[in-house]
């Protein structure tokens, strides 16, 4: 399963963008319509939290392989062959569709979940390739040997692939308009997951203190 379509957007601009909403000519008492800010925050997380996050994802995987790939599992598959196959790697002969498509593309979106669980882009990276190779030497070997080309492919073209994805949603999600938004979460899939943990609304707000107009923000996190 390899994926290689190569997408280098390395920046992403998260901005709060305001419109206004008073009539021409006036200067005073201007109301902002709040826009919803996404954006990906990143904190210190504890071995133990790492460790089950990589923990979730492992599982996840023993469940989607013979899901997508039930053919492959039922023919080709046994414990036999999986204990034949443990600790080995070899040259895989898969078509391009899947060394340059899909092994990339699993490996963005692993990408994409670490970094939603608020993981440093670097971070992200590590951790995708430790998933992509728990997954190469201890799931897919039901079937097949581990993949030289699949252990490097997925993690690295999948994170530079997964950081145009980011940029784009964040883009997008950022339009304030629901079809931006509906595409943005589409690409994006964890922007839609309760850690993520960049999704906030921010709304200006000005209220009386002491007979005084005083502005302010209120944010809500939403999920």
């Amino acid at each position: 399963m390899n994926l290689k379509p190569l997408l280098l957007l390395i920046f992403f601009l998260p901005g709060i963008g305001y419109a206004n909403n008073n009539p021409k000519g006036t200067g005073i008492g201007k109301k902002r319509i709040p826009k919803n800010t996404y954006s990906y925050p990143t904190r210190q997380h504890t071995v133990g939290e790492t460790m089950k996050y990589i923990g979730w994802m492992y599982g996840l995987t023993w469940a989607v392989y013979p899901l997508t790939q039930w053919n492959t599992v039922r023919d080709e598959g046994s414990w036999k062959k999986y204990r034949h196959n443990f600790g080995k790697m070899v040259f895989d002969q898969d078509e391009p569709f899947w060394n340059w498509l899909v092994h990339p593309l699993s490996g963005s979106q692993l990408f994409l979940y670490y970094r939603a669980l608020g993981y440093t882009r670097p971070h992200a990276l590590g951790l995708t390739f430790i998933s992509s190779a728990l997954f190469e030497f201890t799931v897919e070997t039901y079937t097949e040997p581990a993949s030289v080309q699949d252990f490097y492919q997925t993690p690295v073209l999948g994170s530079l692939l997964g950081v145009g994805i980011e940029t784009l949603s964040l883009y997008l999600l950022n339009t304030g308009n629901a079809f931006g938004k509906f595409f943005g979460h589409i690409i994006n899939p964890f922007s839609l997951f309760w850690f993520y943990e960049g999704k906030v609304q921010v709304f200006p707000t000005v209220h009386k203190f002491r007979g005084k107009n005083v502005g302010g923000l209120s944010i809500m996190a939403s999920f």
